[in-house]
């Protein structure tokens, strides 16, 4: 692929990307409005470019079906998943002591918490997490283990967006509900069906349910692969403990000895009384309080009493490890052995880990109520317990999300509390539905439980609403508002539209102060003729949360929600994209990415992403791209990306050619333009070289301006598409017009030498006639098959030998673009004219200063000059501007524009109406100046150039010089080019006069009135 074969730029290396770090912007280079992006830009690594590859792949594969296409989108989710996925291991190889720091420090701090919280308050704890309980004193985590937790959640983001797609969105062709028809079918419950049948029967029959149970197996494997692994939680209970945990197999071994104690003391052969006299000499070491007086599971609740200090850790321990087990998903077989191993089966039978009844991932449906009994009974046991992870596990076991949410640290946990709970509630409610009717009416009005589901509210909008609720609780809003959290909560609560139109928005505020022409992000209610982005005075800017601001510009996040988007819009096809302004909003985020990619400089990789727009806005990007480019060759290549992804070229380039001609302000009308272009400055009468006029040495205006500068390489970009005449042509003639109109000689001269009529018909014909011809040379039209075999033919569109055009198209090809670069070829001559005569002047100080040493100079370089000037010139006396720049006739044009005239007259009118203002402008400071050529050439050369200023008198005055006519009258200046002729003449007679004198008598000549004499002039005489 084409991403494959070139890269503009190596990618830095993982360790100097590991090194940089997530600093806030400065506010003192607020000003700049790109300085977000910026930042951003300087954190990004190698996956930009391993992206951009499967991307690209991607893009040219899958397109001959739907299916096909939905098989490599799949795909490609399942490559992003993989870098991810590698990245995560590299950065545990090169940061392994580090992370497992921070994961050790995250679990004492969880242990710490657990032994030392007193006991669980029923009322008091619901909704305190230990994120609220115990804010974190430990230093924040190093770079390389921050950027590993953004890998592992993107990790984790990318295999969501495999399960959602999964669940939600099947293949083209597929029939789901007819297959959900033949599996109900299968799956019929009657009186004896196994239990697991039911739950299975549920998940099949509630979307919303098996989606839950989706998310739920992928945040227990999130946990698995994220989280701190069960050995290692152990082992810091153990630490904290001081014990060995594999010694933990006599259960309450402190209280059990001061039991054992008093006991014996008392020579009792029977349990302890709570209630007797010698229970009161059950205390703790610490002498706060009674111990228990039995050693079974639920005494210290029975007799609201306490354990030896070491077994109340021992109690606690055991609870977190199980409550972490489940939470991690386990197999109950796991839990149950685990249990065994530390002689605590009991614990296992109560959580329900003995029994075989367990779906795949499902909860315990054992007995005649499917599990509903049983969950009763944990929701008792996690109400009426004291230590909050036995409450936890009882919880989860029952579907009581409001006891589990103290243990809750993260997002994550507090979903899975959540899901757990609605998917359990919606489950026992569906027992009683008639059609299974496992639990009876009567049963579940006596063993009323805390309806999830019916305090949310609407079940078919749940996962929105749950997402939405973490969002605002306390515990968890500062997560939730995390770019990649963000982006997880919408792919479940399937808003990932509308976070995409926030994200949109909060880009369009971010840049909202970024006036420059080339500014990629676009407005919803802006011109879509002349599409801008808003400024900072606009009201219409719809207010925006901070938190997607701060997704705009995190590396990791926008370029995740960006490749989801093509996801889900290019590959799957699931959003419209119609040109709506809410769409125009999202777009936006795709080109804040490409926006990035610039600032990065990873041009090649542009007409990538800006293929996954719609049309409209992918020339509208791109358009403001290519002013970027200058180098000759990466702008092929630009242009042979943007072919290979369908782009538009020529549309592009045309916009981009539009856009920079209105930046340079020459268009407005409005703009004052120039009457005169002085290229003459007078002469003493004693200056007899010259008919009182004299070209200029220094012309004005000769700076290009970078406007002006800018115009031209927009202009240079046509030159890579050999197809693209006609804009090619017109554009040029349209820039060269503009610059004479306001005296903008440099920038003429610089147009007319980088893109001169003979270069770009050379580049044309060698796509359109197989080898390039100069269509200013006469006999171009005459195919000559040997220029074609000797042409190297290495241009990205030249014509193959089979293809190369008859005669008749050769030649017919040639006079159309005869025909329709006329006018570029006038105004050429125009600006060659005035770039000859000033060198003609040049040349003359030359001659006089080196007159003046008494040196005889060589004539030859001002004779070349001389007989240029008159070629120019006569091309100019024969047609001039006669057309319009796109080869039209202004004949039927009215002299007044109509005030309903339309675009296309509008145009010639104007058109011609600036010709004419050109004539006037250039015309006759043309003709004088030629005057002033004629007459010193007369001097320099022979005195029969003088008689050229006859000719050219004549020329005027004939029928067909009518146009020179109207120049020299408007502009005021016939009299003054009469004058001139004038002075030509008499310079003529005193030249001829003197011949007579050097035949009649040698060494006298006749002088004027004033003694003045052109013998001075004489190069071949000395002083």
């Amino acid at each position: 692929m084409a991403l494959q074969a070139s890269r503009l730029r190596s990618p830095a290396p993982l360790q100097a990307r590991r090194s940089t770090s997530r600093a806030p912007i400065d506010p003192a280079e607020s000003d700049d409005p790109l300085q977000p992006l910026r930042t951003m830009a300087e954190r990004v690594g190698k996956e930009v470019e391993k992206f951009a590859e499967r991307v690209d792949l991607w893009h040219a594969h899958g397109n001959e079906s739907a299916e096909a296409k939905y098989q490599t989108t799949v795909k490609m989710v399942g490559k992003f998943r993989d870098i991810a996925a590698a990245t995560v291991n590299d950065l545990k190889k090169q940061s392994d002591y580090e992370n497992q720091e921070a994961l050790d420090r995250s679990v004492r701090r969880r242990v710490v918490h657990m032994a030392q919280a007193p006991k669980r308050n029923a009322e008091g704890d619901h909704g305190r997490s230990i994120q609220s309980l115990s804010q974190s004193t430990e230093p924040a985590a190093s770079s390389e283990v921050t950027e590993l937790r953004q890998w592992q959640t993107e990790l984790a983001t990318w295999e969501l967006l495999r399960v959602v797609i999964e669940h939600h969105h099947p293949r083209p062709g597929r029939d789901v509900a007819a297959e959900k028809l033949a599996q109900r079918a299968k799956m019929e419950v009657f009186r004896y069906s196994p239990n697991h049948e039911i739950w299975e029967r549920f998940l099949l029959e509630d979307d919303p349910a098996k989606e839950k149970a989706i998310v739920m197996r992928w945040l227990e494997q999130t946990a698995r692969n994220s989280e701190s692994d069960i050995q290692s939680i152990t082992a810091q209970l153990e630490a904290e403990s001081g014990k060995d945990t594999d010694t933990w197999t006599s259960g309450w071994l402190e209280t059990k000895s001061k039991i054992k104690q008093e006991k014996r003391m008392r020579f009792l052969d029977r349990p302890i009384r709570p209630d007797e006299p010698s229970a009161q000499n059950l205390r703790n070491s610490d002498n706060t309080s009674l111990l228990v007086s039995q050693l079974d599971p639920d005494a210290a609740s029975r007799q609201s009493r306490t354990l030896e200090k070491s077994d109340e850790y021992y109690e606690r321990a055991l609870w977190m490890v199980c409550y972490e087990m489940i939470r991690r998903g386990e197999p109950w077989e796991k839990i149950a052995d685990w249990c065994k191993e530390r002689s605590e089966a009991w614990r296992g039978v109560s959580i329900g880990a003995a029994y075989e009844s367990h779906p795949d991932g499902g909860p315990n449906v054992s007995g005649s109520t499917v599990g509903f009994l049983f969950r009763r009974m944990c929701n008792f046991a996690a109400v009426g317990s004291e230590r909050t992870y036995e409450s936890a596990v009882y919880g989860l076991l029952g579907g009581e999300s409001k006891v589990v949410e103290p243990v809750c640290r993260t997002w994550d946990d507090h979903l899975y509390a959540r899901y757990n709970a609605l998917i359990l509630s919606r489950f026992d409610n569906y027992l009683q539905t008639a059609a299974i009717l496992r639990v009876q009416q009567d049963l579940a009005r006596k063993f009323v439980f805390h309806d999830a589901v019916a305090e949310l509210g609407d079940w078919d909008r749940s996962s929105s609403l749950v997402v939405d609720q973490l969002k605002k609780q306390k515990a968890t809003a500062k997560e939730a508002s995390t770019p990649l959290k963000l982006i997880q909560g919408s792919l479940i609560s399937r808003t990932m539209e509308a976070l995409l139109y926030d994200v949109g928005t909060a880009i369009l505020t971010i840049l909202q102060r970024d006036e420059r022409s080339t500014n990629l992000i676009l407005s919803p209610d802006g011109d879509a003729a002349n599409p801008r982005p808003l400024t900072i005075d606009d009201q219409e800017i719809p207010s925006v949360a901070q938190e997607f601001k701060h997704l705009a510009t995190d590396t990791h996040g926008l370029r995740v929600l960006v490749h989801i988007f093509i996801v889900l819009w290019r590959g799957l096809g699931i959003y419209s994209d119609a040109p709506t302004p809410r769409w125009t909003l999202i777009a936006n985020v795709v080109c804040a990415y490409i926006e990035f990619l610039r600032l990065t400089r990873r041009i090649q990789l542009i007409p990538l992403y800006a293929a996954q727009l719609d049309q409209e806005r992918q020339v509208h990007c791109l358009a403001r791209i290519l002013p970027d480019i200058t180098n000759a060759q990466e702008q092929k290549r630009f242009i042979s990306l943007m072919d290979q992804y369908h782009l538009g070229s020529a549309q592009i380039i045309l916009q981009n050619y539009s856009l920079v001609l209105r930046n340079t302000g020459l268009t407005d009308r409005n703009r004052q333009r120039i009457q005169r272009y002085d290229l003459l400055e007078p002469t003493t009468a004693d200056q007899l070289l010259w008919p009182g006029k004299r070209i200029r040495q220094e012309l004005s205006n000769l700076e290009v301006a970078p406007e002006e500068d800018a115009l031209i390489d927009a202009l240079q970009w046509y030159m890579h598409l050999g197809k693209e005449v006609k804009h090619h042509l017109v554009n040029v003639a349209d820039s060269l017009r503009y610059f004479l109109l306001h005296g903008r000689l440099g920038a003429a001269i610089k147009l007319i030498t980088d893109m001169s009529l003979e270069t770009i018909s050379l580049v044309k014909t060698e796509t359109l006639c197989g080898y390039g011809v100069d269509i200013t040379l006469p006999d171009a039209e005459i195919q000559n098959m040997r220029e074609f075999h000797n042409s190297p033919r290495t241009g990205r569109a030249s014509i193959v030998p089979s293809n190369i055009p008859s005669r008749d198209t050769h030649r017919d090809r040639i006079i159309e673009l005869r025909h329709l670069s006329q006018t570029y070829y006038d105004l050429q001559q125009l600006v060659r004219t005035i770039e000859l005569l000033q060198e003609w002047r040049k040349e003359e100080e030359t001659l006089i200063s080196a007159k003046a040493d008494t040196l005889k100079p060589s004539t030859q370089r001002i004779k070349d000059i001389y007989d240029c000037i008159k070629v120019t010139i006569d091309s100019l006396l024969v047609s001039f501007l006669t057309q319009s720049a796109n080869g039209k006739s202004f004949e039927g044009l009215p002299d007044t524009l109509p005030p309903n005239a339309d675009a296309y007259v509008t145009r010639l009118f104007y058109e011609r109406a600036d010709f004419e203002t050109l004539k006037k402008i250039y015309i006759p400071e043309i003709l004088i100046a030629y005057l002033s050529v004629l007459q010193a050439a007369s001097y320099f050369m022979t005195k029969d150039n003088s008689l050229k200023a006859m000719d050219l008198a004549t020329v005027i005055a004939d029928d067909s010089g009518e146009w020179m006519q109207k120049a020299l009258m408007k502009s005021g200046r016939m009299s003054e080019f009469v004058d001139g002729i004038a002075h030509v003449s008499r310079a003529m007679l005193l030249l001829t006069e003197k011949s007579k004198d050097k035949k009649g008598s040698i060494g006298k000549t006749k002088r004027g009135s004033r003694g003045e004499t052109a013998r001075v002039w004489d190069l071949n005489v000395r002083n």
